[in-house]
């Protein structure tokens, strides 16, 4: 399992567990490390658009 997937399942099971138990700090905690994977995800796409990419340069 990826890294990004690693964070996204954490957050939600860090979310639900805040909204359970009224902990509010738990719960934003958990919606940041859903965002985190997120952004990996996107970082990891273009990172592999750029890598594809760079071989197609003419010059």
């Amino acid at each position: 399992m990826s890294d990004s997937k690693v964070d996204k399942l954490k957050g939600k099971v860090n979310e639900a567990t805040g909204k359970v138990t009224g902990n509010r700090t738990k719960q934003a905690k958990g919606k940041g490390q859903q965002t985190k994977g997120g952004v990996k995800d996107k970082l990891a796409e273009k990172d592999q658009e750029l890598k594809e990419n760079s071989g197609n340069e003419e010059g």
